[in-house]
């Protein structure tokens, strides 16, 4: 079977070529992979070795990156040429110049891979970081769940409008948005205690940090429950619904395809604020890293955390994009 994207590529050339009589030399694939074989040819023969630094070296190399971006100005600005061979240009360009910079830079990459990459010194760090990695999680997981619980529940109680209700409910938002979470981590461990409550360090700092996250998240949920239509409450009224059921049945099933992406991102920004649970004395992930880099002198294990934050969070983003992906494709199939 033929390539509807050839085909597609093939027509537009011969609508070109009817239209001025002839097919221009730079909109040829033979033009375009010649002028990328030039290009290779003199990347491989012509191209001074590494650490040259006289003008006629670097008058070679600046030539060469003009005929790249020439090429590349060539390939993308022809509407004729696929997205999959322009999107491989801009890829090759990025890994051309990067070639080129680690070629003939003055850069020290081996003093950079020791004191920022250093395996041995991760190693050394390892049982410390993976404690406060478990703890930086089990704050995270505790105070996501209770933000969504608290936060859910502010939410659905508010859409009640009833005045003394809202009342308290606004007040308990507002407290808590501006409240710093650092004070409010250091009221709850230091001070409850006077008041006959002792909480874990633990305990407290997901207490704190689920206090702080429910007041966006009960915002979050309220936005997803107004961009149900009215229409669509007053015909569930009008069905006999109560206002839990109607709550239940059509206004949550519809807020949950809004709020997902809100409600991923305010998880992660609450995720990246256990990193102030050190101030009650919890070793997490960050206060680990730092600990070891001060330990060891050497900031390796803190540029792994940073690896560790990403494995953690790029998966529950692109994850939330994928839920709310099949939430939108479910929701035309019930329009259909």
């Amino acid at each position: 079977m033929a390539d509807p994207k050839n085909s597609e590529t093939a027509t537009g050339l011969s609508d070109l070529k009817d239209k001025i009589g002839h097919i221009p030399i730079i909109r040829r694939n033979s033009f375009v992979y010649g002028f990328l074989t030039v290009l290779i040819l003199y990347g491989v023969f012509l191209l001074p070795s590494r650490g040259s630094s006289g003008t006629v070296d670097l008058g070679r190399i600046a030539l060469f990156g003009v005929l790249l971006l020439i090429w590349a100005m060539v390939v993308f600005t022809d509407e004729l040429k696929s997205e999959k061979m322009k999107t491989t240009m801009v890829f090759s360009l990025f890994i051309i110049a990067g070639w080129l910079y680690y070629r003939y830079s003055t850069a020290r990459w081996g003093e950079m891979g020791f004191l920022f990459f250093n395996v041995e010194m991760i190693q050394k760090a390892w049982p410390t970081l993976m404690e406060g990695f478990w703890t930086t999680l089990l704050l995270a997981v505790g105070a996501a769940i209770m933000s969504t619980i608290v936060g859910l529940l502010l939410a659905v109680f508010r859409s009640f409008n009833n005045a003394v209700l809202n009342f308290f409910i606004i007040a308990y938002v507002d407290f808590f948005r501006a409240m710093p979470i650092i004070v409010l981590m250091m009221l709850i461990y230091y001070a409850l205690p006077f008041m006959g409550i002792s909480l874990s360090a633990i305990m407290s700092g997901i207490l704190a940090l689920g206090l702080n996250s429910s007041a966006y998240v009960s915002e979050i949920f309220r936005a997803g429950f107004l961009s149900v239509k009215k229409g669509q409450i007053e015909a569930a009224n009008a069905l006999g619904l109560t206002p839990i059921q109607t709550m239940r049945l059509v206004i949550l099933p519809q807020a949950f395809r809004v709020v997902i992406p809100p409600l991923v991102g305010n998880y992660v920004a609450s995720a990246k604020d256990t990193a102030l649970a050190s101030s009650i004395s919890i070793i997490e992930l960050l206060k680990a890293g730092l600990s070891q880099k001060s330990l060891l002198a050497n900031p390796s294990p803190l540029i792994f955390v940073t690896a560790l934050y990403l494995a953690m969070f790029l998966p529950l983003t692109r994850f939330a994009g994928y839920l709310e992906k099949k939430m939108k494709a479910s929701q035309r199939q019930v329009r259909l």
